[in-house]
């Protein structure tokens, strides 16, 4: 939201068509929402926690990029790097923009082939994450939350100049990626 603050003053506008400021948002608004589940879907293509996936093994031989790989190859999906294709996500693959994952008339578009929820992040086939779900209704209410009961600005120097902001401020040299950030919320 410190990097995009037309993507939350967006969200919030849509939080205030359909919530009002007398309740919080619950899950009986999400489908009312589709902004606010994009920007999940975003946080997840944009910023994926585990930039690999769990190995996969090819149930059958396979080509790709003119190269032959047999059955029973173990695959390591890279999530990062398929999550920035221009070709299914556009030109501006490292910004964060929800509006990609929604169609003309404002309503959440299907993914990629392969991607059930708009992105990678959690797997493919079969064997994609189970706790999808608990980790898309969280981030949605959560944000939902902070967005209707908050604005988060960035921090301005003695000078009253905005603080630099380090959009690649992550630590990625893990199996998990951390991003770290200084916010300062007005409530």
């Amino acid at each position: 939201m410190l990097a995009y603050p037309e993507t939350q003053a967006r969200a919030q506008a849509e939080l205030d068509a359909v919530v009002g400021g007398a309740r919080l948002p619950t899950f009986a608004d999400c489908p009312l929402l589709p902004y606010i589940r994009a920007m999940v879907q975003e946080i997840l293509r944009w910023r994926p926690v585990a930039p690999l996936a769990i190995p996969h093994q090819l149930t059958e031989d396979d080509w790709y990029d003119g190269m032959f790989i047999p059955k029973g190859t173990i695959c390591i999906p890279h999530v990062w790097h398929i999550s920035r294709d221009p070709e299914v996500y556009g030109e501006n693959v490292a910004h964060f923009d929800p509006a990609r994952h929604l169609d003309g008339n404002g309503d959440i578009k299907p993914g990629p082939s392969g991607a059930r929820e708009g992105h990678v992040s959690y797997g493919f086939g079969r064997r994609d994450c189970p706790g999808r779900h608990l980790a898309n209704n969280s981030l949605f209410i959560n944000i939902a939350t902070i967005l209707w009961a908050s604005k988060i600005d960035r921090q301005k120097d003695a000078l009253g100049e905005l603080v630099p902001l380090a959009v690649d401020g992550y630590v990625d040299n893990g199996v998990i990626v951390l991003v770290i950030h200084h916010v300062v919320a007005s409530f």
